[in-house]
């Protein structure tokens, strides 16, 4: 009975010694998320693929965002979210309040119509997530079917929960698929030989992995070779019950019996020194991990600070082309060609102000709404300074798809409302800036003047000028709407758009 309990005990410290690289391989990814909002497919390939190489049973390594409902149709634009059906045929997903969709995955190719899978659509799967993000610890689940094979495959899902670690927000999910009887089978394919495995998930009371007739585990007559243990499987308890195949029953009196007796013995001398070289394995798969982590972080450190110095550039350059321009001012006498380069240089002024906001942003993803409506009103009552100005705008950020038209909106409509709005210099002229936050992502601008108003049966389709041309021009880009009203008191100019930064 020696080789049986040798091989017993070898095959729990195996599984154990697996178990544990899953969790290390799921925290590793993890924490590879936990500063990224996205990483492409080709680098989340190149990190992986070493724990492709490494693991036992392994399918795919997977990252899932957390998606609400409202963010379904933005999400939808690059991959279709998908559930499976009754039959196991991945289908569209059903509406739904949250979703967990796979958005990157590894291998891509033999799963690529995986993508898109929203893992939450499944109560088991659900379970296991909902664990994760309770503990904020790596999560295994119960047995599932494989939905990349049509064959009912069994296997079990690792995850790990990845928070912003700033904010605490939960970002979305990190996995692992794992096939159950390859799992079983790399891990402990020597000690298969001597032994017929069944593996009991505790807490669902199912059969994970079987070699064996379930009956002989229970059976009386069997009863009394099974061997037991539990082991820790992640967050969960595995009952592993360890029958020896007859022939090694029959020890000492086959010949079998005795190699494994003395395959048993050799195989004990070196099992502490297998288990020392397996953890320093870890440790330097884990170091491999961390040294990657730091790379990756220098090398988008790097690329910030050039796009930064790339904005500063583009900011100077347009300065330059500003005083260009009033240079040539200076040589004309036509006051339509003064006053047409004067509204180009305002123009220039706006974009180069985008670009100055830019690069001060300590990301250079966003522009500062508040500090740019008050630095070009600054500017504007320079230019200007026969009228007071109110800037009443939340801390809201602009993505920078939308900062370059928005900034010439607002230029376009601050400067008509300064050139046309107040034909009597010595009144009281003030121009009131609103900015509000709406639902749904959506953002309102509004200029208010108390000037003389607009024409009668003025129609902005009609407009004189190019000022409205570009507004209504740089309005469709962004999605934009315009509207306005006007009276005796003065005009009221709204521009609404999305702003899901």
């Amino acid at each position: 009975m020696a080789a049986i309990d040798n091989a017993v005990n070898k095959s729990v410290i195996k599984l154990e010694d697996e178990l544990n690289k899953i969790s290390l391989v799921v925290e590793s990814m993890a924490f590879f998320y936990e500063n990224k909002s996205f990483i492409p497919q080709h680098l989340f390939e190149r990190f992986t693929n070493p724990f492709l190489n490494e693991l036992n049973g392994i399918k795919a390594l997977a990252w899932a965002p957390k998606i609400l409902g409202t963010e379904k149709d933005l999400f939808q634009k690059f991959t279709l979210i998908k559930e499976v059906d009754s039959k196991n045929n991945l289908v569209p997903s059903k509406t739904r309040d949250l979703y967990y969709p796979v958005r990157v995955l590894n291998p891509a190719t033999p799963f690529k119509k995986v993508l898109g899978y929203n893992i939450y659509s499944d109560s088991t799967k659900r379970d296991v997530i909902l664990r994760s993000i309770k503990t904020n610890k790596p999560a295994i689940s119960s047995l599932i079917t494989l939905i990349s094979d049509n064959t009912n495959t069994k296997g079990i899902l690792a995850l790990k929960s990845v928070n912003n670690p700033k904010t605490g927000e939960h970002k979305g999910i990190v996995l692992g698929v794992y096939r159950m009887d390859k799992l079983i089978s790399e891990t402990l394919n020597s000690e298969v030989k001597v032994l017929d495995i069944c593996i009991h998930d505790e807490v669902d009371d199912a059969i994970l992995f079987s070699n064996v007739d379930e009956s002989k585990v229970t059976d009386k007559i069997f009863s009394k070779t099974v061997i037991k243990r539990t082991i820790k499987a992640v967050d969960r308890e595995w009952q592993v019950h360890f029958l020896p195949k007859p022939e090694y029953l029959s020890f000492p009196h086959i010949f079998e019996s005795y190699v494994v007796l003395i395959l048993g013995l050799a195989t004990t001398f070196l099992l502490v020194l297998i288990a020392r070289r397996r953890d320093n394995h870890n440790d330097r798969l884990e170091a491999r991990v961390l040294l990657r982590t730091a790379e990756l972080e220098e090398s988008n450190k790097q690329k910030e600070n050039l796009l930064r110095e790339i904005h500063h550039r583009v900011k100077n350059n347009l300065q330059i082309t500003s005083s260009l321009i009033n240079m040539q001012k200076r040589k004309l006498v036509s006051k339509e060609a003064i006053t047409a380069l004067q509204d180009s240089q305002a123009r220039i002024s706006a974009i180069a102000l985008t670009h100055q906001k830019i690069y001060q942003d300590k990301d250079s993803k966003a522009v500062n709404l508040h500090e740019y409506l008050k630095d070009l009103m600054e500017y504007q009552n320079k230019i200007s300074p026969t009228f007071s100005y109110t800037i009443n705008c939340p801390e809201i950020s602009i993505d920078l798809d939308r900062a370059v038209p928005l900034a010439l909106i607002i230029s376009e409509l601050v400067t008509n409302a300064v050139k046309h709005a107040y034909p009597d210099t010595t009144k009281y002229n003030e121009l009131i800036i609103d900015v509000d936050v709406l639902d749904d992502g959506m953002a309102a601008f509004s200029i208010k003047d108390n000037g003389k108003g607009l024409p009668e049966n003025f129609v902005i389709e009609n407009a004189e000028g190019i000022g409205f041309d570009i507004v209504k021009a740089l309005c469709r880009q962004i999605s934009a709407e315009l509207t306005y009203d006007s009276d005796g008191n003065g005009t009221h100019f709204t521009v609404t758009f999305d702003n899901k930064i």
